[in-house]
């Protein structure tokens, strides 16, 4: 049996991203899709504000082992304040969260390990997510504008 190879922080960022919060985008399209009612709605974004609490967390872990100065913690430091909920209603959570997977992308594979995404479990799930980016209506805006904006509003928010 061989040993698992630990992930970097940046495979880990990405693993976060593409295996604990896509599939709440995908949930949330499907809600959508079927005309849930609005306290399902509202279950899905206590969920999706649980796994971003969850992954900010984790990414907060992973810029321990990392020196301040390094540039993959500022990437994470910022990925982290983008996830951390403020009190936003679901539309702007969801449009908040896609934004980080459309991004994230760009600025952590340069500091993952050459073949890393064809060989992971998240790999192909951020392949296709990217692949989708390019029909205008899969973008983050348009692709949530048809979740009520009081949604899951909070006073904070």
């Amino acid at each position: 049996m061989t040993e698992a190879v630990p992930m970097s922080a940046a495979e880990t960022a990405l693993s976060l991203l593409f295996r604990k919060l896509h599939p709440h985008l995908e949930d949330a399209a499907h809600a959508l899709a079927r005309g849930a009612a609005r306290r399902d709605l509202e279950r899905l974004h206590l969920k999706l504000l649980a796994a971003r609490l969850k992954t900010v967390a984790l990414l907060e872990a992973e810029l321990e082992g990392l020196a301040e100065d390094a540039p993959l913690a500022e990437i994470l430091e910022t990925l982290a304040a983008n996830l951390t909920p403020v009190g936003e209603s679901y539309r702007q959570s969801l449009i908040l969260t896609q934004l980080c997977l459309e991004e994230a992308p760009a600025d952590l594979l340069p500091h993952a390990p050459e073949g890393c995404v064809s060989g992971s479990t998240w790999g192909p799930r951020m392949a296709d997510f990217m692949t989708r980016l390019e029909d205008p209506a899969f973008q983050a805006r348009r692709r949530w504008e048809g979740i009520e904006e009081d949604i899951g509003e909070t006073e904070e928010g």
